[in-house]
């Protein structure tokens, strides 16, 4: 299975950004491409949040899935239903599915609360490769969130995000962590770059189902990498490491 990574500078220009995903797409030859979280309007729009939301509804949408044909393609907008949520499009075999993020920072430089609603459960979809979760920036640092995705079957989990360089140490310990306690792929997209004040550091990465560093972007600069992997591994993972297997459910209940 062939992964690309789609580590981009920001831009708040939809239509650019719409042909900017179509021409990745047409150019490079990949079973799953993934974009940064918010991609379609950038991270840092603010109040304009409210006017550039858009519903599945939307046209741009029929361009997207006309162009993914049989691919998988997941990227972040701003998400127009009965409210406005950060979310993710997962368009699988011509549909379309969203994940919505399920943990708001607000703290620091960040926001969300302002402008979004929460989601309100984890993202899990069937593929031809096997079961798929989708998880969005800050989502990363509830582990329970990948683990109820892998304890439903998830091989893959998927997080996109808009972490600044403040956060970049913190993401670079508890993705592959992530992966490790789940014994899955576990792919991270960043931002690249500046976006008005704030400084994007990249550092999109893949780990392995047993916590092996399979591809690591460039910080700060655009990156377009397609990678391939076996997922023959994960089965191995989970005999040398059962972690999914000895999970105790019923101690969430004492949660």
């Amino acid at each position: 299975m062939k992964i690309l990574l789609a580590q981009t500078r920001a831009s708040f220009d939809v239509q650019n950004n719409l042909d900017r995903l179509l021409n990745i797409v047409k150019k490079n030859e990949a079973d799953m491409y993934i974009f940064p979280e918010l991609y379609l309007t950038g991270y840092l729009i603010r109040d304009k949040i409210f006017e550039r939301a858009i519903s599945v509804e939307d046209e741009i949408f029929e361009k997207i899935v006309k162009s993914a044909k049989d691919k998988i393609l997941i990227f972040g907008f701003p998400e127009r239903a009965e409210n406005i949520y950060n979310s993710a499009a997962v368009i699988v075999d011509g549909e379309i599915k969203v994940a919505r993020k399920l943990y708001l920072p607000n703290f620091g430089p960040f926001e969300e609360k302002l402008y979004f609603k929460e989601g309100e459960k984890p993202f899990i979809v069937d593929t031809k490769f096997g079961k798929l979760g989708v998880q969005i920036c800050y989502d990363a640092f509830f582990p329970e969130i990948a683990k109820m995705q892998a304890l439903n079957g998830a091989n893959i989990i998927v997080n996109i995000s808009a972490s600044p360089i403040t956060s970049r140490a913190m993401f670079e310990k508890i993705i592959p962590a992530r992966a490790i306690e789940n014994t899955v792929f576990f792919a991270y997209v960043n931002w690249a770059g500046l976006q008005r004040t704030m400084e994007f550091w990249g550092g999109s990465m893949l780990y392995s189902p047993k916590g092996e560093l399979l591809y690591k972007a460039p910080y700060f600069e655009e990156d377009i990498y397609t990678i391939e992997i076996n997922l023959d591994d994960i089965a191995i993972a989970r005999r040398v490491r059962p972690t999914l297997r000895d999970t105790r459910k019923e101690l969430f209940s004492f949660i």
